[in-house]
């Protein structure tokens, strides 16, 4: 669940999180329809931009909460149990750590590597 932006009311979507050695950055993404990732994300969340990941109940008054801070905006999404949602936000709180490491010299030139291929692979498609 997450709650919308302007109505405040709570939409049932479901979440994918993309997390490095995926080709970007990781981010959190959700839809409307349970495996219809194929469509336009209902959000796009860029997780290098997230301050905090945090359980929200005492924000939302909804159990099971959690809120995914970014610069313009607090998300607040919801799941069903506690468990689920200790594990998203484990999950994410590791895909934004990840974002934030320090590379060694070797590592970055095979990363600069990778990104090269990838952008000549979809220049090549296109």
């Amino acid at each position: 669940w997450k709650e919308s932006l302007f109505l405040r009311q709570y939409r049932k979507r479901w979440l994918v999180l993309t997390c490095p050695p995926h080709p970007q950055p990781s981010r959190l993404l959700t839809f409307s329809k349970k495996q219809d990732y194929s469509a336009r994300p209902t959000e796009d969340i860029d997780l290098r931009q997230c301050g905090t990941v945090k359980s929200a109940d005492d924000l939302t008054n909804k159990p099971f909460s959690f809120t995914v801070q970014v610069p313009d905006r607090n998300f607040f999404l919801a799941v069903d149990n506690d468990a689920d949602r200790n594990e998203w936000v484990a999950a994410i709180g590791r895909a934004t750590t990840e974002n934030r490491r320090v590379r060694s010299y070797s590592e970055e030139v095979e990363y600069q590597e990778q990104q090269a291929r990838l952008a000549a692979a979809r220049a090549a498609g296109d």
